[in-house]
């Protein structure tokens, strides 16, 4: 994936769980990456209003009476097939192994690697759905300096590593809250060193620990 396309998607992602944008606005301002951009925007999506819907208890017990009044009213007639059965479940595992595993490959992407806006999109939604931000954040961070180190080599790859790096460093120069800024200050402290050691500058990371 371009960098242009890793930008876009970020910016989408994160101006979609500020309610300051939808899909289809975010298809719209880029159509020449909405092939791309859709079936990603979309997962996030669905994903998070998954974890986020928590029916009402008066509700789930309203549906439950219902249902139970529809059932005694359309008796089952005919029975599902055996072989029917087998084959559906086979093909849910299936597919549930395809995910689990596509997301799973997904995770040992670079900058640049096909499956590298699946991990992006897979990350946005752990981080969404997760009840410690930051931690998620921290770990991200990691990830991000790791990839770096991985692909100092290569120029392009390199430039992609760093602004995605910084992006969280940015983030976390605007904590205004002691204690999370205690969580924070020690893992950079540590990336700075490793970077340091690797032969690598980032700017950002720079500004946190001036010589």
């Amino acid at each position: 994936m371009n960098n242009d396309l890793e930008t876009i998607l970020d910016t989408c992602l994160y101006q979609i769980e500020e309610d300051e944008s939808n899909i289809d606005e975010c298809l719209a301002r880029y159509p020449e990456h909405a092939e791309q951009l859709k079936p990603l925007l979309t997962a996030a999506t669905r994903l998070t209003h998954a974890r986020a819907v928590i029916p009402d208890p008066s509700y789930k017990a309203r549906a439950r009476t219902q249902l139970n009044v529809y059932m005694q009213q359309h008796p089952q007639r005919k029975r599902v097939s055996p072989i029917l059965l087998r084959f559906s479940i086979a093909l849910a595992t299936v597919l549930l192994l395809f995910v689990a595993s596509g997301t799973a490959f997904a995770q040992t992407a670079l900058p640049g690697d096909a499956f590298y806006n699946w991990k992006l999109t897979s990350e946005h939604v752990w981080r969404i759905t997760s009840i410690d931000p930051l931690g998620v954040d921290i770990t991200l961070s990691n990830r991000r300096m790791n990839e770096l180190v991985v692909v100092s080599g290569d120029e392009v790859r390199r430039a992609r590593a760093v602004q995605n790096y910084e992006k969280l460093l940015i983030k976390f120069s605007a904590e205004q809250d002691e204690g999370k800024r205690a969580r924070i200050l020690p893992i950079l402290r540590a990336q700075h060193d490793a970077l340091i050691k690797a032969g690598i500058l980032v700017p950002e990371l720079e500004n946190y620990f001036p010589r």
